[in-house]
């Protein structure tokens, strides 16, 4: 009978570290995609400041007394800059999310544990 009741506590044991894994590689996958797409955003900001500074040398060469403030192209790129910002903010909330969530989950599945082992 003491080697059923191994065998299932075994059994049960592998159970719950193969959910608490497929639970952990869930929320890692999660964290990477939104880490591919932080790191994507970042890209972008980083190439509108680099339109910026082309379309500035190009003003100051062009044109000495040129509108630096009032050229199109440039409040173009810095609406831009300000919209992936706030992508920027989005995505580290959801990862924050994600992260806060998984924590939840299992402090539910420690205490649930422990009512079980009672």
């Amino acid at each position: 009978m003491d080697m059923d009741n191994a065998w299932e506590k075994i059994k049960k044991s592998v159970r719950e570290g193969a959910a608490l894994s497929i639970e952990k590689i869930e929320e890692y996958s999660k964290i990477g995609k939104l880490k591919v797409e932080e790191f994507a955003t970042k890209k972008k900001i980083e190439r509108n400041y680099v339109d910026i500074g082309e379309r500035v040398f190009e003003l100051v060469e062009t044109d000495k007394k040129a509108d630096i403030t009032g050229d199109v192209a440039i409040k173009k790129s810095i609406a831009n800059i300000r919209t992936l910002k706030e992508e920027l903010v989005s995505i580290d909330t959801k990862i924050k999310n994600i992260i806060e969530e998984a924590k939840k989950s299992r402090k539910k599945s420690e205490e649930g544990e422990d009512i079980h082992g009672i």
